[in-house]
């Protein structure tokens, strides 16, 4: 396999992350530390993931995390958790049932095909998962420890995080962190349209409910699962400029 080299990026004193690997479809995996309790928000897409985000943790001096987070169920943000040491994970309900439903899945290429045909998975994966996971058998796959319904605060000492799930066109299950003290967001995919259709699609009713919510929130700074580090105005552009269904 390609060597990868990703490197932690600081954004506030409280706030780290590893940017996404766009050929790879890795997503941005953030950090949140607290006085008391260190936080990863999504877990990456596989055991490597993980390794250089713990890598590049040691080399910045940075504590590994104890908590993680899942903003959604898809592979990118979800097969790395099998692979924390000694972290419990919060996801949203949903997000759980689907991660529980992808345990009982067989890794064969005409399961995998057979899986995008009836919905269940995405075709924009197939290569990826093939490219990251040529031995299918090192695919390991784990619900979160502790579920919620819609929302939850997470307290880490002298930092909060606010997971809200929110509609969108990504995903039902998504869900997005709101670290009001830093005034930043972590938004996961939820920004992103549909990729199930033959063509992406964005659902109007669904992505000014996103946007009314995202207008509530006093941030500055915006994480995402496949961008760099944007600012408001940068993301309500972005959102305001894509057409809908």
């Amino acid at each position: 396999m390609e060597k990868i080299e990703l490197k932690i990026i600081k954004v506030t004193d409280r706030i780290y992350y590893l940017p996404h690997y766009e050929k790879n479809d890795w997503c941005t995996i953030g950090l949140v530390v607290g006085n008391k309790n260190v936080l990863m928000l999504d877990s990456g897409a596989s055991n490597r993931h993980v390794k250089i985000f713990y890598d590049e943790l040691e080399k910045n001096n940075l504590p590994r995390p104890d908590l993680c987070v899942l903003t959604h169920w898809h592979w990118d943000h979800t097969y790395g958790l099998a692979h924390l040491d000694n972290v419990i994970s919060f996801a949203t309900r949903k997000t759980n049932v689907l991660l529980k439903s992808m345990q009982d899945w067989k890794w064969s290429d005409e399961e995998m095909k057979k899986r995008i045909e009836t919905g269940e998975d995405l075709a924009f994966s197939y290569p990826h998962i093939n490219d990251e996971y040529p031995d299918k058998s090192l695919i390991k796959i784990k619900t979160a420890d502790i579920e919620y319904e819609n929302n939850l605060t997470i307290d880490l000492g002298g930092i909060r995080v606010h997971m809200e799930k929110v509609d969108n066109s990504h995903s039902d299950d998504c869900a997005i962190a709101y670290i009001e003290e830093e005034k930043c967001v972590f938004l996961g995919d939820i920004h992103y349209a549909d990729l199930a259709p033959e063509q992406e699609v964005f659902y109007k009713d669904k992505h000014k409910k996103l946007m009314s919510k995202l207008e509530e929130w006093d941030f500055d700074k915006v994480l995402s699962g496949h961008q760099m580090l944007m600012s408001r105005e940068d993301l309500f552009n972005q959102l305001s400029s894509i057409k809908m269904v």
